[in-house]
């Protein structure tokens, strides 16, 4: 046994004793549907904190991120404001959901959708696309983890046998200790997480050298054509390596595997909308249900800023930007090493179907210098694939007892009976994946990659249950279902359910699926909703206002902040503006990438500044919608007997704190930026 294969399995060991001890701990809490499903609705800030942002963003970004930033560069780096999207979903969801769970007692979105919409049909929606979303989902993540056993045991370990035995650690600790243990063991998984990252991105810069040698390094790569993706040749600005800039703002073109978009598929509006299609996660049922589970509304704002905005979004921005590109400056890029730009050979070379294996090459650099960073790396990795998958595995077996088997086949089964069949249908969840991972390799690729636009849909039932009420429940249907259908049809999925006869191929015009879907979704839902209104066939409209009624009455925006509504809006706008569209004008905005670095006034690629800032200012637009727009602060009143919350008094006045608590952060962080920038164009 290599040296490295023994500090993998001591680290493995721990990190599994770990588990197994919270797997037995959440087993004796289990003592009621509450306890299992949600742990009494207890879960405390910090715990969430760690728990949720590790599990959002741990499996489903890490690998992917980085391997793509390294074949794509810069102008993928711009996804990585899915930092700022994700978390802006659950800002505009996830304090109502809670407040309908603690006032009504509801354990899964199922629940709260049926009761809302008197609809059976969206509740059945609402299951299937549960199954739907986790299993291929879970098939890729447990194949991830194969994956890496195989490449750290050189093939000595199968990735079927790897991923098999490593994966069942996940079901252990979801099937016996539940949502507790799933929440506890996320905390550790959370600073595995980032603290892997941080370690292979400080790995990246040390081989690298300097920050002025990669700067310098990447100004002789932007004088070239020396990537994958061609040149701009004018889309967004003048002619540029694509690498170091976004290919305009929008291309008609059919889409990928009809007609490829010139100088790579990320235009402005791919990012933008890709962005705004990853708040599938966050609106999925699945992570819906995680909103029920905390003691109070103030728990999501750290989450939301602290947690997925600042710290996810430094990762993603800062480290994997440097991971991704800095592997080109190490050996991995042949045609950079083959004109002499490289830095060094640390790094064998790596193609672009070969790019899954970047994150194992950068990690075994430390092989010949500290080799149980190596094992600890690997345990990090496959504890960021299994704080997703755990999250997955529980809530979708989860939803599917609650919604389909309690409600349609044993309404009247005991608790006893209940956690029983729930462990057993969490069993065949997950022998699905892994079912899927090991014999259908092509269809799990295929479904994964409708997985989360699909679950986007769900924004317009949200919207009917938790802003507009005239959204009615056929309308919501429809809406949902069309939307379906048409993420298909911009899928790879469509192309060959079709027979390759659609005149569009992937993403047509280089938008998302999740936004063609979304686009015809409204179209739908509204145009049904305002029939509805005109003809007065609404006869569940006074049941819904009821649950508007009580959200007029237990929260809402603070009287002293209601004149600046308007501001919050026409900001949230510039800022998506900015990111969409406007993301062209960060092409040459701090310098022309191909003329130099003494040119780069930022002295980094001018369309990297240019996130970064957007990336810092869209911290501070979560912070004002958490917290001065009331969106994730505490409700205004109880809402059971008990409840600490107090009412917001009528005489504060808004403009007199607007730089109170962890504002006064982003307003020095906000005048250093501006700080660096007059000193760029003025010093």
């Amino acid at each position: 046994m290599s040296d490295k294969i023994l500090w993998f399995f001591i680290f493995l060991i721990l990190y599994v004793s770990f588990c197994v001890f919270w797997a037995i701990r959440g087993s004796k809490t289990s003592i009621n549907e509450q306890a299992y499903y949600l742990a009494n609705k207890s879960i405390s800030s910090w715990v969430f904190f760690f728990s949720a942002t590790v599990a959002t963003f741990g499996g489903l970004i890490f690998f992917f991120q980085i391997n793509t930033i390294y074949i794509d560069g810069f102008q993928y780096v711009g996804t990585s404001f899915v930092a700022i999207t994700i978390p802006l979903a659950s800002i505009l969801f996830f304090k109502r959901q809670w407040m309908l769970s603690r006032k009504f007692g509801y354990i899964t979105p199922g629940e709260l959708y049926y009761d809302y919409y008197k609809s059976d049909t969206i509740r059945i929606i609402t299951v299937l696309v549960t199954f739907f979303i986790s299993v291929p989902l879970l098939a890729t993540l447990f194949g991830a983890t194969g994956f890496l056993v195989n490449m750290i045991s050189n093939g000595a370990i199968t990735r079927e046998l790897g991923m098999w035995v490593i994966s069942s650690v996940v079901l252990l600790y979801v099937v016996m200790g539940g949502f507790k243990a799933t929440v506890s063991i996320g905390v550790l998984q959370s600073w595995l997480f980032m603290a892997t990252f941080v370690i292979i991105g400080f790995i990246t810069f040390i081989f690298i050298g300097s920050f002025d040698t990669f700067s310098l390094s990447l100004s002789n790569i932007a004088s070239s054509n020396l990537n994958s993706l061609g040149s701009t040749r004018g889309y967004g600005g003048g002619d540029y390596n694509s690498f170091f800039a976004v290919p305009g703002v929008i291309q008609w073109v059919g889409g990928l595997g009809k007609e490829p978009s010139v100088g790579g598929p990320w235009t402005a509006m791919m990012i933008l909308t890709f962005c705004l299609s990853f708040m599938g996660i966050i609106l999925s049922p699945i992570f819906s249900m995680w909103s029920f589970s905390t003691k109070h509304t103030k728990v999501f704002s750290y989450y939301q800023i602290w947690g997925s905005a600042a710290a996810i979004g430094f990762l993603l921005f800062i480290f994997a930007t440097i991971i991704g590109v800095g592997a080109n400056l190490l050996g991995a890029n042949a045609d950079i090493n083959t004109n002499s730009l490289s830095l060094s050979n640390v790094l064998p070379e790596i193609s672009k179907s070969e790019s899954s294996t970047l994150i194992f090459y950068i990690v075994s650099i430390m092989d010949d210098h500290a080799i149980w960073i190596t094992g600890f790396l690997f345990i990090g990795l496959i504890a960021a694939i299994q704080s997703t998958a755990a999250a997955f595995l529980f809530s979708s077996g989860s939803i599917i007892t609650r919604d389909l088997y309690k409600i349609y086949i044993d309404k009247d089964m005991q608790w006893n009976k209940e956690i029983m069949v729930a462990r057993l249908i969490i069993l065949f969840v997950f022998l699905s994946a892994l079912y899927l991972a090991t014999f259908a390799k092509p269809a799990m690729i295929l479904f994964s990659g409708i997985a989360i636009p699909l679950a986007f849909q769900f924004i317009t039932i949200l919207l009917g249950v938790l802003w507009f009420s005239w959204i009615t429940r056929g309308a919501a249907t429809m809406g949902i279902i069309i939307g379906f259908i048409i993420v298909i049809l911009t899928e790879t999925i469509g192309q060959q359910i079709t027979g390759n006869r659609l005149p569009w191929g992937r993403w047509p015009l280089t938008i998302h699926s999740g936004i063609w879907g979304l686009i015809f979704n409204l179209l739908v839902c509204f145009s049904i909703s305002i029939f509805s209104f005109f003809s007065k066939n609404d006869i569940y409209k006074l049941h819904r206002e009821k649950y508007h009624n009580f959200y007029r009455e237990h929260s809402g925006l603070h009287p002293s902040r209601r004149r600046i509504r308007s501001f919050a809006y026409v900001i949230a706008l510039i800022w998506f503006f900015a990111i969409g569209p406007g993301l062209v004008v960060g092409n040459d905005i701090f310098g022309i990438p191909n003329e130099g670095y003494d040119t780069w006034y930022m002295k980094i690629p001018s369309i990297w500044g240019y996130q970064l800032i957007c990336w810092i200012i869209g911290i501070g637009l979560l912070w004002f919608l958490a917290n001065k727009m009331d969106h994730s602060t505490l409700p205004t009143k109880p809402i059971q007997p008990g409840d600490l919350f107090e009412d917001v008094e009528d005489n504060i006045n808004y403009t007199e704190n607007v730089g109170s608590s962890y504002g006064w952060i982003l307003i020095l962080i906000g005048l250093a930026i501006l700080s660096i920038v007059f000193y760029i164009y003025v010093v």
